[in-house]
């Protein structure tokens, strides 16, 4: 009775660690009860799944398999990340809990007479030493890798991540192998010490493919971060365009507005009032009607983004509402003028799929100490359901999709918060910015 206790007790801890660390190292999607219920859920199916197989057999070999594909469905219910870094970390988890099993099993079948088969229904003292050494490997391994991954985020492509798990799964299917090899051979020394050698093998070929992928990894990034700033730079350029545009523009209506009021000046002197009226309602309808209004705010730099974007949204029939109170000097003009041409650019390829009415409606105000811009804009279909990750639907990838990730930037270096939301056909982003620190 106090062995089945003992393998309750182990099953429970191994299976809390496995999805305590899957959980870490991807995080939920949000902080709410069903994904937390989601945690509970896959801790206890791993209970009862790892408790059944043990009574089945000895040693599961590729059943084993069973719950890393609940950790999988798991993932891809509850956590963030790709499909193939929920894979690849399931495999990663299952194959350290496999490993460390094995290498401990193998290291002491080797050194000691007993056998694979007795080491493993023992009940006795080695056992339990056994027990503590595997598991207490395996939590030590999750927590290296946590750490890890706090400062080395995998940036892999799609062929990348399919070469790591091959060479996860190509492991594990060894590691299988060598401990079958090792009960069909029960008293073979030389066998014995082979596995231990292929073992010793397969834990330093994986630590070697993935201190090269952690090197593929950075490099990956540091591509993206050139691709980054040379997007910033050229969102820099654009906005000084359009800025120079709406100030060129300015500029010739300040020239112009001196002929016109001179004219009219001269008609009201001669008392030619019907001419002077009829000049002027002439002006207002095909010299002063711009067919766009401007707005005015204390930042050059969201004068000339909104002005732009307004003219653009009026060419496609989308209505722009706007509210503007929040104190704009708080945050430099680049960072403001980034920021809002890609949520505005975003909002208004959207509103263009929208058939009846579309709408962007634009609130920017200070709340406490952040700057809060919030931006509406409809949608014809759910983009976060389609498209969680809010990746670009462009075909040249290397090109696009900097939009969502520059604005992700400029809130973590404002130390601020952005939430994107749906609520009744809109989809909705909403930034909480603070203030830039004044020297």
């Amino acid at each position: 009775m106090n062995w089945i206790v003992l393998d309750v007790v182990t099953t429970f801890f191994e299976c809390f660690i496995s999805t305590e660390f899957i959980t870490k190292y991807l995080g939920f999607k949000a902080k709410e009860i069903k994904y937390y219920t989601g945690f509970i859920i896959t801790f206890l199916l791993g209970i009862i799944s790892t408790l059944i197989m043990n009574r089945i057999t000895l040693f599961e070999g590729i059943g084993g398999l069973i719950y890393p594909t609940i950790i999988v469905c798991y993932g891809m219910l509850c956590l963030n990340g790709s499909i193939f870094e929920k894979i690849i970390i399931a495999c990663i988890d299952n194959g350290l809990n496999m490993l460390t099993s094995v290498t401990v099993l193998t290291i002491i079948n080797y050194i000691s007479s007993s056998n694979i088969s007795q080491l493993i229904t023992d009940q006795g003292v080695v056992r339990i030493f056994m027990i503590f050494m595997a598991k207490g490997s395996y939590f030590f391994l999750t927590r290296i890798i946590l750490r890890m991954n706090k400062r080395n985020r995998f940036a892999l492509s799609s062929i990348e991540w399919i070469a790591i798990l091959g060479v996860f799964i190509m492991s594990f299917i060894t590691g299988v192998f060598v401990f079958q090899m090792l009960i069909i051979n029960l008293n073979d020394k030389y066998n014995n010490f082979l596995s231990v050698s292929a073992v010793v093998c397969l834990i330093l070929i994986n630590v070697f493919c993935y201190y090269i992928f952690i090197k593929i990894s950075a490099k990956n990034k540091e591509r993206m971060q050139y691709s980054f700033l040379e997007f910033k730079l050229l969102e820099q350029q654009k906005s000084i365009s359009e800025m120079k545009l709406l100030y060129d523009e300015i500029t010739k209506l300040r020239h112009d507005m001196k002929n016109y009021l001179g004219c009219i000046g001269t008609m009201l002197h001669n008392e030619k009032y019907p001419e002077a009226k009829e000049y002027l309602d002439s002006l207002l309808e095909n010299r002063l009607s711009f067919g766009k209004q401007y707005i005015l705010t204390e930042s050059d730099a969201v004068n000339a983004i909104m002005n732009s974007k307004m003219s653009i949204c009026k060419e496609h029939g989308i209505k722009m509402d706007y509210q503007i109170s929040g104190s704009l000097n708080s945050i430099s003009e680049l960072d403001l003028s980034i920021l809002l041409g890609n949520v505005l650019d975003n909002a208004i390829e959207a509103c263009i799929k929208v058939e009846n009415s579309p709408l962007i409606d634009i609130k920017i105000y200070n709340e406490g100490n952040y700057l809060v811009i919030k931006v509406a804009n409809s949608i014809k279909d759910s983009v976060l359901k389609y498209n969680p990750n809010l990746q670009s639907t462009k075909k040249d990838k290397s090109k696009h999709g900097f939009g969502t990730a520059s604005i992700k930037d400029i809130v973590k270096n404002h130390n601020g918060m952005i939430r994107f939301y749906e609520k009744n056909n809109q989809f909705i982003t909403d930034i909480w910015l603070k203030p830039d620190k004044k020297d």
